[in-house]
């Protein structure tokens, strides 16, 4: 291996490459990698010798520092570089590309590549996310922090050590994900939306499909509605179909009629026919109607079943709620009963039936009524969901805690179906 001190690549870019003769050879233009036992390892480097491009293997370098790099061969052994299809080349594959910091929930700039001797070669160590690496590259930027120093004005070093990144594909040529991917789950889908709207086209719809259909519909539920046509417009629809599937009904609508009439129907036509009808049924009702903020999943018994078997039945059927804070009371026909607040139901004995506990009259609205009138009751008797009937009074829908507070206070980069 050449004579290496630690570097830089923004230190060795553009910098001449000295031939055995002490004669410059060319400009080193950039760095080939490929695996190695630990971290990747540059195989060799890309020399522009006047219009051509040649390559030295990184055995011909004798040295190979921020100051100095010469080759124990001559200028006239160089062969000319000839591309592979998987070649790595961090100048062009990797430097300036944005990459994923799953622990800050943000999107970040590889400023700039940091090259260690590992197991006796040349690899990458690590990335530079931070100032400094913005500065090694521009002009003036030594200057710049030769005067922090002397301000006494610390730079905080940002490298991300290689170990923590991985790449959507097996080549690095896109690399867009940091840490292991299975952090990605941990994200809350607020933040998960903020990194997608800063993401660079194709890679947000390789980071959703790399993640559970779940947390990927959350996510394109809290986008703005022209970033999520665009994220949508490269995923695979029978990927997109998977998601709207995952999706509570109410909000699956939503993204659904923001789409084109052909495109919703396709959509629909691949989702699983259960999953799908639901959805259509609350695509019939206005936007601004208790209909078009309402959820169809909801829990609902009859009358005379005991505490104990409604726990039971909740048990099994919890998995597939969203937010549960009642139970609904409703008869064969589906006439809205009573309501059992969670509460009452876990503190009431075993034995006892719903109808014995259950409160009526229940409040409630249709599914005609508007904003301000479920607003106005949702303020006045501090539900935090609140049934939704039919003219003949069958319990149809529920609007939940997420939905009234969209309602009460919303959320501006978010624009619901039907607004503009």
């Amino acid at each position: 291996m050449a004579f290496f001190t630690e570097v830089y690549v923004s230190e060795v870019l553009d910098k001449p490459i000295i031939d055995r003769y002490g004669r410059r050879a060319g400009v080193i233009s950039d760095l080939v990698i490929g695996p190695g036992v630990l971290y990747p390892c540059i195989l060799k480097l890309l020399i522009k010798v006047n219009e051509r491009m040649a390559e030295v293997p990184i055995d011909d370098l004798s040295l190979f520092n921020r100051f100095l790099t010469t080759m124990s061969t001559s200028e006239d052994e160089l062969k000319p570089y000839l591309p592979e299809a998987n070649d790595i080349l961090i100048k062009k594959h990797i430097l300036d590309k944005q990459i994923l910091d799953v622990n800050g929930a943000k999107v970040v700039r590889v400023n700039d590549v940091k090259l260690g001797e590992i197991e006796g070669s040349i690899c990458v160590s690590g990335i530079d996310v931070g100032l400094d690496g913005i500065l090694r590259r521009i002009d003036g930027g030594r200057a710049i922090q030769r005067i922090l120093s002397f301000l006494r004005i610390p730079i905080k070093e940002q490298i991300i050590n290689w170990h923590f990144l991985q790449s959507v594909d097996p080549y690095v040529k896109n690399l867009t994900l940091t840490v292991a991917r299975r952090q990605l789950s941990d994200l809350h889908p607020s933040d998960l939306a903020s990194i997608l709207k800063e993401m660079p086209a194709g890679q947000s719809e390789q980071l959703l499909s790399s993640i559970d259909e779940e947390l990927a519909g959350e996510a394109l539920h809290e986008l703005p509605m022209d970033v999520r046509e665009k994220i949508l417009k490269g995923l695979d629809k029978e990927k997109t179909a998977d998601i709207l599937e995952e999706m509570p009904p109410d909000e699956a609508a939503d993204i659904l009629g923001d789409m084109s009439e052909e495109t919703s129907k396709e959509l629909l036509s691949l989702m699983e026919p259960e999953d799908a009808r639901e959805v259509s049924d609350l695509l019939e009702y206005e936007e601004d109607t208790a209909g078009g903020l309402m959820t169809s999943e909801f829990l609902d018994f009859p009358p005379d079943i005991t505490v104990e078997t409604a726990i039971a039945d909740i048990r099994l059927l919890a998995p597939e709620i969203d937010f549960i804070y009642y139970i609904y009371v409703i008869d064969d026909e589906d006439h809205l009963l009573g309501v059992v607040s969670l509460k009452k139901l876990l503190t009431s004995p075993f034995n006892v039936k719903l109808e014995e506990i259950m409160s009526q009259p229940v409040k409630s609205v249709h599914l005609d009524s508007e904003q301000r009138e479920i607003a106005d009751i949702i303020s006045k008797y501090d539900f935090i969901a609140i049934p939704v009937l039919d003219d003949e009074d069958r319990l149809k829908g529920v609007i939940t805690v997420d939905d009234i507070f969209d309602l009460l206070v919303p959320n501006p980069t978010r624009r619901r179906r039907g607004s503009y």
